[in-house]
């Protein structure tokens, strides 16, 4: 007599297990890339959201200055400072510095010191006042 050969239900189980492994590990990395991906977008949505408030706040800073610019205010600080214009009946003083060279020393070489010029008004009235350059801009 023969033998039957007996199928146990093994080696199908182990199949099955593999196939349900494989696409196990396949939808984990599926989702660990969907969900990187999502970061992704999520920080890209932040930033772009954060630059779009920057430019709404330099929008509404351009549009105060065009304001502004539209003022009789600003065009009289304009005519005032940068055309030195004067209102009727105002005078406009300008302080010219003097323009005078100086020896160090009796008997010494002929060095002579060359003066400040004053480049803006703010720096005449300083030479006119204290006689020398008007402190640099941030020292103490």
């Amino acid at each position: 007599m023969k033998k039957k050969r007996q199928f146990t239900k093994a080696p199908l189980a182990q199949f099955v297990a593999i196939i349900a492994l494989s696409i196990s590990i396949f939808l984990i990395v599926d989702l660990g890339r969907r969900a990187a991906a999502n970061y992704r977008t999520q920080r890209e949505a932040e930033q772009l959201s954060q630059e779009v408030e920057a430019a709404r706040q330099y929008q509404t800073k351009l549009l105060a200055q065009r304001t502004y610019a539209a003022s009789d205010l600003y065009v009289e600080e304009v005519a005032r400072q940068e055309l030195k214009w004067a209102k009727a009946g105002e005078t406009v003083v300008v302080v010219l510095p003097t323009y005078e060279q100086t020896s160090l020393a009796p008997g010494k070489a002929d060095v002579k010191k060359s003066p400040f010029v004053a480049k803006t008004p703010e720096q005449a009235w300083w030479q006119l006042f204290f006689g020398d350059a008007p402190p640099a801009a941030g020292s103490p």
